[in-house]
C-alpha cells in the first residue's frame, strides 16, 4: 500500500523537526525523550528509503514530466491560443465578406437606375 502525499509531507516535516531537535539541542534533553526522537527519526528515514525504492506511479510520472517540460507546455499553449485567435478572426472575416456579397448581389439584382447606384452614400447605407 502506497502512502498518500499528505502522509509523505508529514513524514518529511517530522524528519526535519527531529533532525533539528537532535542536531541543535539547546539544553540537555531527557534521555528517554532523546531516545524516542532518535527512533522516530530512524523510522521516518526508513519509510522515506522504502518510498524511494518503490516505482513511481502514473500520477507521479506525469507530475514530474510536467515539471520538466513547463516551458515547452507554456509555449505550446501560447501557440495554440494564437492559432485559435487567428482562426476565429479568419472565420469572422469570411462570414462578414459572405454577408456583404449577399447584400451586393441583392442590390444589383433590383432594377434601379444607374444614377442611384452611383451615389456615394447608397452602398454604405444599404450595408448598414
Amino acid at each position: 500500500m502506497k502512502p498518500s502525499n499528505k502522509a509523505l509531507a508529514t513524514e518529511d516535516k517530522l524528519s526535519r523537526t527531529v533532525t533539528t531537535i537532535l542536531d541543535k539541542a539547546g539544553q540537555d534533553p531527557d534521555p528517554a525523550v532523546l531516545q524516542r526522537l532518535q527512533q522516530a527519526r530512524e523510522q521516518a528515514l526508513g519509510r522515506f528509503d522504502e518510498r524511494i525504492r518503490q516505482p513511481a506511479g502514473h500520477g507521479e510520472r506525469l507530475a514530474l514530466w510536467l515539471l520538466r517540460h513547463t516551458q515547452a507546455l507554456r509555449r505550446s499553449m501560447l501557440a495554440l491560443s494564437f492559432a485559435m485567435a487567428a482562426g476565429t478572426g479568419v472565420w469572422l472575416a469570411e462570414g462578414l465578406l459572405v454577408e456583404e456579397e449577399a447584400v451586393d448581389a441583392a442590390i444589383l439584382s433590383h432594377e434601379l437606375p444607374l444614377e442611384v447606384l452611383m451615389e456615394p452614400h447608397f452602398s454604405g447605407s444599404m450595408h448598414d
